[in-house]
């Protein structure tokens, strides 16, 4: 097998590995009520509340999804209890999304999984190589975002 056949198997292999441990890791959030893509539209609404921006078509286009999708999920995380919308108080059109007090536990337990996936690499490698793997990924990024 030649190398760019390996880095195939590997980023195959990487990606589903990782969504099996995340799955895996998150299953014991609110015993099983929530899919892994849930999970991911409320880390997507506690981000984009970092800076005032938690509407739904600057989620959307953070999660790559359309607004259709979004707000069906929205409909979904509401009714389950982990979000709510708010009218803008200066622009009645205006809707951002909230999230309440479970879905930050939700989040919290979500962070602490990539906190300690990370903390399981930069652990076992040098600066040198984690610099030469972050720009090795952020290529990948780069190249996926192009596509």
């Amino acid at each position: 097998m030649n190398n760019k056949e390996k880095l195939n198997e590997f980023f195959v292999s990487c990606f589903y590995s990782i969504l099996d441990a995340e799955e895996r890791a998150l299953e014991s959030i609110e015993r099983g009520k929530l899919s892994l893509k849930e999970i991911h539209v409320i880390e997507a609404v506690f981000k984009t509340k970092e800076t005032n921006e938690n509407n739904f078509s600057t989620i959307a286009k953070l999660l790559g999804v359309t607004l259709g999708t979004l707000t069906a999920s929205f409909i979904k995380l509401e009714k389950k209890g982990y979000l709510f919308k708010e009218q803008n108080k200066n622009d009645k059109r205006v809707y951002s999304i909230e999230p309440t007090r479970i879905a930050k536990l939700v989040n919290d337990e979500h962070a602490a999984f990539h906190q300690k996936m990370i903390n399981g690499i930069t652990e076992t490698i040098t600066e040198k190589e984690l610099g030469n793997l972050v720009g090795a990924l952020d290529a990948l990024d780069n190249f996926f975002k192009d596509l």
